[in-house]
């Protein structure tokens, strides 16, 4: 069954716009749509309530550890469900809308500007446009404790038709993870799967993703970096 599209479902979620007709009786027909809705409006009631100075931390690096095992990054870490997908969809779109600043799958969101130190970074890229391609930024490596996180920042990225994925890509150049969407106007701050980096993975790459709910890299890359080891 093709669902409604992830943009649609965050803005009837964050402030009712309306439906047309064929969308009202999908939704009212399909189970999977109203929950998502409904889980929207909570996610949104909550970034309304944030108030200068609250954060949501990450979570340790256990959960981490069972989320790669659920979604079974640790064996084939090219692949990641299709369903995994539109949420990162849906909760990218709707953190843009309510002017979160969230990653997926752990990353942090921070309310306030000195709430946590920033860390040095460990390793830095420049992400350069390939070629055809416009754009340009910076990614940093964080270490923490046992915590790794990659900062992205990045400048004159086009207004998608879709939306944008980081990833980071083996140095064989054929096993890749994503690390989530990454939104242009703000750049992000992603949780780093533990001893990813030290297995190869060090190519910082973003992508343009269509929504078309295909979860593998489109292979339209739009800036690119490597990470020195």
């Amino acid at each position: 069954m093709e669902h409604l599209e992830p943009e649609v479902l965050a803005q009837h979620a964050l402030d009712d716009a309306p439906l047309s007709a064929d969308q009202e009786g999908h939704l009212a027909g399909c189970e999977t749509c109203r929950t998502e809705v409904e889980e929207l409006r909570q996610l949104a009631d909550l970034g309304r309530h944030l108030e200068p100075g609250d954060r949501l931390e990450a979570a340790p690096p256990q959960v981490w550890d069972r989320v790669v095992e659920e979604l079974g990054l640790r064996d084939a870490p090219e692949y990641e469900p299709k369903s995994v997908r539109r949420r990162l969809v849906l909760v990218g779109t709707l953190a843009a809308a309510v002017g979160l600043i969230a990653g997926v799958l752990g990353t942090r969101i921070i309310g306030g500007e000195d709430t946590v130190p920033q860390q040095p970074p460990v390793a830095t890229t420049r992400l350069d446009p390939l070629e055809g391609k416009s754009g340009d930024g910076v990614a940093d490596l964080i270490r923490s404790g046992a915590e790794t996180e990659l900062r992205v920042g990045v400048n004159g990225l086009p207004q998608p038709q879709g939306f944008y994925e980081l990833w980071l890509i083996n140095t064989d150049g054929k096993r890749m993870v994503s690390l989530g969407i990454l939104d242009p106007s703000n750049g992000g701050t992603f949780v780093v799967p533990p001893n990813l980096t030290s297995q190869g993975y060090r190519i910082v790459d973003v992508s343009l993703e269509p929504d078309d709910g295909v979860p593998e890299h489109s292979r339209n890359s739009v800036i690119r970096g490597t990470l020195p080891t």
